[in-house]
């Protein structure tokens, strides 16, 4: 019987394989780009958003100067409008996906599709100068901590991920799901980060509570809460 730690150890390496994989395809910006993208279409919607990010790579992205154009170019790319009244005129108008593609039903109001593209739009316009993969690495190293407690390792996540648009618990789930273990992948060969990184998922409080024999358990770390996700894809 493994452990709780082990368990979400276990879980943590199938996310940097994932990552791995996805970085032998695709430059860092553009992986970390459309990992993100995914996520926000939770279980009805990541097909589309994985779509989505395709149609509209982040190296164009980077070439629109204001958040209001960026969410325009993804509505306009999503199927969700016709406006192109602020796109630049070298945009590729003829792809475009059809609005049947995305999924309502069953999906809570807060995470339609529409909502998630402008929440990240706020940070895809704040990560275009430096590029979105810098722009976390730079966050990253600037944090750096060597020694960690749960209260330190709550503020160095928030300052992390301290951007506009989506609230504070998704910010949370995108770093520990997404960017712990895309950047252990980017520090291979850096004890100093990796150690970091998996200090931060030792140490930061679970976010969630699990349903364990009938009752309510609430995982003490994230690591732990990585293993109680991972114990119950097991017994499925």
């Amino acid at each position: 019987m493994y452990s709780l730690k082990e368990l979400g150890l276990q879980r943590l390496e199938n996310k940097k394989q994932r990552m791995s994989n996805l970085l032998k395809i695709a430059n860092p910006d553009e992986a970390l780009y459309r990992e993100i993208m995914l996520s926000l279409g939770y279980k009805n919607n990541k097909i589309p958003f994985l779509e989505l990010a395709t149609l509209l790579p982040y190296s164009e992205i980077k070439k629109l100067s204001k958040r209001e154009v960026i969410e325009q170019a993804l509505l306009y790319r999503a199927g969700f409008s016709d406006d192109k009244d602020h796109i630049p005129s070298d945009f590729d108008f003829s792809l475009k996906m059809t609005k049947d593609v995305w999924t309502y039903k069953g999906t809570r109001p807060s995470n339609f599709p529409e909502k998630r593209i402008n929440q990240i739009t706020y940070l895809l316009i704040e990560s275009v100068n430096v590029g979105i993969f810098n722009f976390f690495k730079n966050k990253i190293e600037e944090f750096y901590q060597k020694d960690i407690t749960r209260k330190e390792s709550k503020r160095i996540v928030l300052n992390i991920m301290s951007f506009r648009g989506l609230g504070a618990e998704r910010k949370v789930e995108m770093f520990f799901n997404i960017i712990v273990p895309f950047f252990s992948v980017i520090y291979g060969d850096s004890e100093r980060y990796q150690n970091f990184l998996l200090k931060l998922i030792e140490t930061h409080p679970a976010m969630q509570k699990r349903k364990i024999n009938k009752g309510e358990y609430k995982p003490v770390s994230m690591l732990e809460l990585f293993g109680f996700i991972e114990y119950s894809l097991n017994k499925e």
